[in-house]
């Protein structure tokens, strides 16, 4: 009877050390934080490439030449050397 109450608490103590090893030891909490950290960047950088590509659609979009020129005359009112620009004035809240 001894020797099986004896394998009997080494189980349960074998049991108890490995839950005071994993639970216990701040690594084991270390690399479960860090694991959830990873988790949580590896989804922010799949966000940013989104959004990267986003922005270098609107980049290439920018780059081209009516796109500069649109810009250039309205954000900036530059005219061609052979056009004339008209300017009114905005209309007035009475005459609106």
């Amino acid at each position: 009877m001894k020797p099986l109450r004896f394998k009997f608490k080494l189980k349960y103590l074998a049991i108890l050390a490995l839950a005071a090893l994993l639970l216990g030891n701040r690594g084991f909490r270390s690399l479960i934080n860090n694991y959830r950290e990873y988790r949580r960047l590896k989804t922010e950088k799949g966000q940013l490439e989104l959004q990267r590509g986003d922005l270098e659609k609107k980049l290439e979009e920018i780059n081209k030449k009516p796109a500069i020129e649109q810009a250039a005359r309205t954000g900036l009112g530059l005219i061609k050397p052979d056009e004339t620009e008209y300017r009114f004035p905005p209309p007035k809240e009475s005459d609106k």
